[in-house]
Formats: structure tokens, C-alpha cells, sequence
């Protein structure tokens, strides 16, 4: 049944940014421990739904990770999810550029 009144949560799609290290893995850039921190950090908080970076091939850590990953928050409006994307210490670095948008979860 589609609930027409279904939650709103927040997706952050992250990509490489200005200070990105063209050719160094994902878990290898400068700065990569304080993205992941800062998430986790969120994550404890309830604010973090699902996060992560895309795959080329799955495996985890010992697969082959893309240039970039999403990260969908619980928020109360666009603004909260916009400043908990843009806060990341990877986005403020430059190592990520974000885009953020709002999606609607009328099946769930």
C-alpha cells in the first residue's frame, strides 16, 4: 500500500571534490578518517539511514570502491539535511562536493 503520507528523508550524494587525489583509493585520501568519523558520529545519533561509498566491484574494503558515495539522512527538513551534508569534514575540506535531495518513501 503506498502511503501518501510516508516519510521524508535526506540523500546526500558525494563526489570527489577540488582537493580529490585523482588515482588514490577512496579509503586512502587525505582526510578520508574525519568523513568517516563525522558519519559515524551521526550514525550513533539515529541521524544516518545508510551510508557508503559506491562499488566497481563488491568485496568491501577488499573489492573496488568508485569515486564517491551517498549518505541518506533522517532530518527534520531540507535545511537539517542540507547542513548535516554540508558540515561533513570532507565536504569542508574539499576533498567531496555534495548534492542533496529529498526523497519521499511512500513504500516502506
Amino acid at each position: 500500500m503506498i502511503d501518501q503520507n510516508g516519510p521524508h528523508y535526506y540523500v546526500v550524494f558525494q563526489t570527489p571534490g577540488r582537493n580529490w587525489i585523482e588515482g588514490t583509493p577512496y579509503n586512502e585520501q587525505p582526510g578520508f578518517m574525519d568523513h568517516v568519523n563525522y558519519v559515524s558520529t551521526l550514525h550513533d545519533e539515529g541521524k544516518v539511514i545508510l551510508s557508503g561509498p559506491f562499488m566497481k566491484e563488491e568485496g568491501g574494503l577488499s573489492g573496488k570502491l568508485e569515486d564517491g558515495g551517498f549518505t541518506i539522512f533522517r532530518a527534520a527538513d531540507l535545511a537539517e539535511g542540507t547542513r548535516l551534508g554540508t558540515d561533513d569534514p570532507g565536504v569542508r575540506s574539499g576533498l567531496l562536493n555534495v548534492e542533496i535531495r529529498t526523497l519521499w518513501v511512500p513504500f516502506h
